[in-house]
This record gives structure tokens, C-alpha cells and sequence, in this order.
């Protein structure tokens, strides 16, 4: 690769410093050292890095994150030795728009994946692009349709594996075993290996021990499946909150199989005297709902137990046990990361380098405004529609927006974290205040690509597993 590509995105970094607020909810985002490199120079060898990306991962169903059953003893011992940050939020509901968010640092109007029709175009450089350049092995193992090579989020691997849902065993994972072999081979020269598990997505599916450990006595319909899920989004088929505990059960033991692989894939990098020399990162693309908003899935909405998903981050130099309470995005994974490896970042970036946030005390730390779109599977009219709602935060409060109906909803995330309470009409001035800076947020060209047309057994497959 000649060199690194630059987004064609009309945005640039100087008009996303407008969004963002320090010291009250009208001001600008004042210092600019909150935004520099961090990272000291060091005389040890390159490190390598590994992103996980656990698909579906609520952060409030994790322990260190102050959930109170036992789902997830390997992540809270990793959180114990490195960073969490509490407050995280995804761009999207959904797999494709965050995950390219994620590799891009860019919200889903700027990398143009919004919908299952579009593909990333050549012209947004990915963190593989960047780690390439800069002589790194890259590889990715990926358990999703929605990664595979059709929507161009591969673009930049050396290695891309892609596994199919329909080969997805009970356990172990199949992405383990991929990246226990991958890791195996490659030795010596630094490397960044990508891997999506898409292990505790529904339909819900784990060994008997962790049945016995999380699933309470049960004689209802509910059995985790996404295709019946699907039916009572729909209004086919109803649930109650009997049958939502349940599926919080199958979730939850969900949950604690695959954090028992995580720590089979953490076991093994410390065999291979790995661990200490790599950054590892651990993310969610999004959560899932239980009825808190009357359904179930994702995709559809920005409440949080969808927006809301963990971020975690040990390695070299890396503080252990300490938590950023500042709010962040996805899309900030990117330039943090090439931050700690003292690799520039790209033009244009909508997210912005973590870093100093604990390793300058001295900082600034601006209040920001994060956003989020790209919901799908919306209906209108008995049609399914994409697009059509959208939300942003600041610190203490969040705008829903639906396009369609132009309804706001205004929530203050610090004292009603549920979203129960609607506080529209209220607190007008502060959704007007955040309403315009979504106007302004929305007010830019996108950058489309479609994607390859799908194939017959892309279909066949998506429908088999009720996305079509």
C-alpha cells in the first residue's frame, strides 16, 4: 500500500471541536491538549495489539461493571489490571454501522455504512490500513455475516477469516480456536489481530454447567431464538416479564461461557509470554433489550441497554484498576489506539485520542456531545425502514429524534438512567440546545457506496436467520 488513503468526508476535526462542550452546556471545547499524543517513547519492542469485540455485550451484565451475577469473573479480573472506561457509548444499535465506526473512527455518515446495502468505500482507511503501513501483520477472525468481505470491513487484513453462523458450535468457539492457531504461527514480528465473537448474539446457545449456574426454574414459551424474538417484535407472538427473566437467564449464561474462553485465549497468551507486550482491548458494538422499552433485540432504538457497551484496555504502561468516568464513543477506539503505538491518525477523524485522560493529569477534559444513528428494522406503514431515528448526548442528558414522526424525547441519564421519564417539554431549552447540534451533526454529504448485489445463498442464509 503506497500510503494512507484520506477520507473524502466533508467534516473535518476543526468543525467536530464545535460539538463540544466544557463547563456548561454552551460552551466550546476550549484546550486542544486534551486532543495530543501521549504516548512515551520507549526503547522496548514494538507491542502488539488485539482488539475483541464481543457482538451483543451489554455492559451492565458484566461485573466490573456492577452487575451482581457471576457472568463474567475472567473480564472483571483483566478489567482489575488495566482500564474501564464506565460510560461508553456505541454510534449504532446494530452490528455494521458500529463495527465500522469502531475500525474507521468515524460515525456511520462519514464511513457511509448505514444500511445492509452499503459496503465501505476505498476511500475511508482502516485501522488495518494504518497497522499495515506501518509493518504490522494484520489478521482478523470474525463471526458475523454482517463482517464478511461484501461490506468491505476487511479491507487492510493480511488475514481475514470469516465463520459462519450456521458452523457456530456450542463450545468452544470457533473464533478461539482460530486465533489460537493464527497466534501459534506468527511470532517475532508485532501483529494486530481483530476478533469478533458473535458467541452470546441470539439465538442463545451454551454447555449444561452454565444452565445449571444462571437458568431459575422455567415452564414458558421464551426459548431464545431470534427468529421467535423476531415474531414478538412483530406483534405475532407476546412475552411477559416472566418470559423476559428467562431470556436474561440465557443471555447471562451466554455470557459466562464465552468469558470462560476469554480466559482459554488469555491463558494461552501468557503461555506464549504474549500477554505482557500486547494492548488488549476489549469492546461491544451494542447490547440487547428485554422488554425495558416494551421489545427485545436491537437495531431499532438508543436507549441504553442498546447504546451502553463496555470498554476495556490493558497492556504496557497501561494503569491497573483505575476507571474514566468521562463519556466516550466508539468511535474513539481508533485514534487512541494509534495514539499509544505514536502512530498519526488520519484526517478527519471524528473521534478523538483518549489518552490523556489518564496519563496527563494536567488535561483538559471536555464534556462532549456523541451521537448515534443507523437504526434498522424499523416499520412504517407495514414497511421496513432504515434510518429513520437518532440520538446524542452530553454528560447528563440524551435527545431521541425520530425523523418520521419528528418526535424528541430528552432524558437526564443521571438521574433516571432507565429512560423512563420523558422530560421533552420540560426542559425544552436543553433539548432545543441538543437538537441543534444533531441538526448540525446530520447536516453533512455521506459518502454511500452499495454494496455487491447478495448472493442466493446470502439470502437464503440472512432469511434462515430472520434478518431478511
Amino acid at each position: 500500500m503506497s500510503g494512507v488513503k484520506k477520507s473524502n468526508s466533508n467534516i473535518s476535526r476543526r468543525k467536530f471541536v464545535k460539538y463540544g462542550l466544557c463547563g456548561g452546556l454552551t460552551a466550546s471545547l476550549g484546550s486542544g491538549l486534551w486532543l495530543g499524543g501521549c504516548r512515551k517513547a520507549s526503547s522496548r519492542k514494538r507491542p502488539n495489539l488485539i482488539l475483541i469485540s464481543i457482538d451483543t455485550l451489554r455492559a451492565d451484565h458484566l461485573g466490573c461493571y456492577g452487575y451482581s451475577r457471576p457472568t463474567s469473573p475472567i473480564i472483571d479480573k483483566f478489567a482489575s489490571e488495566g482500564l474501564l472506561f464506565e460510560d461508553v457509548s456505541s454510534t449504532s444499535p446494530w452490528t455494521l454501522p458500529s463495527h465500522a465506526s469502531v475500525l474507521t473512527g468515524l460515525y456511520p455518515h462519514h464511513t457511509g455504512v448505514r444500511t445492509r446495502r452499503n459496503s465501505l468505500p476505498d476511500s475511508v482507511v482502516t485501522l488495518a490500513d494504518v497497522f499495515t503501513k506501518h509493518n504490522f501483520i494484520t489478521a482478523a477472525a470474525v463471526n458475523s455475516y454482517w463482517l464478511n468481505r461484501n461490506n468491505r470491513l476487511n479491507q487492510g487484513f493480511h488475514d481475514f477469516a470469516y465463520v459462519r453462523e450456521d458452523v457456530k458450535q456450542i463450545a468452544p468457539s470457533n473464533i478461539e480456536n482460530m486465533a489460537l492457531k493464527w497466534l501459534s504461527k506468527h511470532r517475532g514480528k508485532p501483529f494486530f489481530l481483530f476478533l469478533h465473537y458473535y458467541d452470546i448474539h441470539s439465538d442463545y446457545r451454551f454447555l449444561p454447567r452454565y444452565e445449571k449456574q444462571f437458568v431459575r426454574p422455567y415452564s414458558g414459551i421464551a426459548n431464545g431464538s431470534t427468529a421467535q424474538l423476531l415474531r414478538c417484535r412483530a406483534g405475532k407472538l407476546s412475552l411477559n416479564q416472566l418470559d423476559a427473566r428467562h431470556l436474561i437467564d440465557l443471555y447471562d449464561a451466554s455470557i459466562r461461557q464465552m468469558d470462560d474462553g476469554l480466559g482459554r485465549l488469555f491463558k494461552f497468551l501468557e503461555t506464549k509470554q504474549l500477554f505482557d507486550d500486547t494492548f488488549v482491548v476489549i469492546i461491544s458494538d451494542h447490547g440487547e433489550e428485554f422488554l425495558e422499552h416494551s421489545s427485545f433485540l436491537h437495531g431499532r432504538t438508543y436507549f441504553q441497554e442498546i447504546i451502553k457497551v463496555p470498554l476495556l484496555l490493558r497492556g504496557p504502561d497501561i494503569p491497573k484498576s483505575k476507571r474514566i468516568k468521562h463519556i466516550v464513543s466508539l468511535v474513539d477506539v481508533m485514534p487512541t489506539l494509534l495514539s499509544l503505538f505514536d502512530i498519526p491518525e488520519p484526517t478527519s477523524l471524528d473521534g478523538f485520542n483518549l489518552c490523556p485522560l489518564w496519563q496527563n493529569t494536567n488535561a483538559k477534559t471536555p464534556l462532549r456531545f456523541i451521537f448515534a444513528e443507523a437504526d434498522w428494522n424499523n416499520v412504517i406503514q407495514n414497511k421496513v425502514v432504515d434510518n429513520i431515528k437518532c440520538a446524542v448526548r452530553n454528560q447528563q442528558y440524551k435527545l431521541h429524534y425520530n425523523h418520521v414522526t419528528r418526535k424528541k424525547e430528552l432524558y437526564d441519564l443521571r438521574n433516571d438512567p432507565q429512560e423512563k421519564i420523558d422530560l421533552a417539554l420540560e426542559h425544552g431549552p436543553v433539548a432545543d440546545l441538543l437538537f441543534r447540534q444533531l441538526k448540525n451533526f446530520a447536516n453533512v454529504t455521506n459518502i454511500e457506496q452499495p454494496a455487491p448485489p447478495l448472493s442466493t445463498e446470502e439470502i437464503n442464509k440472512l432469511k434462515s436467520l430472520g434478518y431478511l
